[in-house]
């Protein structure tokens, strides 16, 4: 029965399990739009919140940009950089189509992936990922330069004055 109602695994595989889903999630949503480019610039310019030139810009780079910084959420490169950037695309998401985008549909799906981008945001993002590799070249790096730092003290003591010679006499 300790099946149940023990937790098995570490916080690491949960946070790879986020990373990996969100991450194909959003990798796969990069390419669906890159796929058909044109039909993703005429829905961003239907929205008509940017100006025709802008929506042209952010409908041919959001794609990209959801290509790239997926590939790097799934490997957890450069995680709490990717994480904030991918939160940011989804809060925006979040503000344009509302809270409740359609009738039927409890809430905005996007909340949910803003969440676990906010997750690995402050949690980072486990040790199944590369940031543990840089982690381990900063302390190694660290740890080298307390080795070869020596700190050294001088000790001064104050001695006596004995009088000179002549102080001697006269006195």
């Amino acid at each position: 029965m300790s099946l149940f109602f023990k937790a098995h695994g570490t916080p690491s595989v949960g946070l790879f399990l986020i990373r990996l889903i969100v991450g194909i999630y959003t990798l796969s949503l990069g390419i669906m739009q890159a796929s058909n480019m044109e039909l993703y610039i005429a829905k961003v310019k239907a929205l008509q919140i940017l100006s025709e030139n802008n929506a042209f810009i952010v409908g041919f780079i959001l794609p990209f940009i959801l290509i790239i910084f997926g590939s790097l959420y799934i490997m957890g490169f450069f995680t709490p950089t990717t994480s904030f950037i991918l939160a940011l695309i989804t809060l925006i998401k979040i503000v344009i189509r509302g809270l409740f985008p359609t009738e039927g549909i409890p809430f905005n799906k996007d909340l949910i992936f803003l969440a676990c981008f906010l997750t690995t945001l402050f949690a980072g993002a486990g040790v199944i990922s590369f940031d543990v590799f840089l982690d381990r070249r900063k302390k190694k790096v660290k740890a080298d330069e307390t080795k070869t730092a020596a700190i050294t003290a001088e000790v001064i003591t104050e001695q006596p004055i004995e009088p000179k010679a002549e102080e001697k006499q006269s006195a």
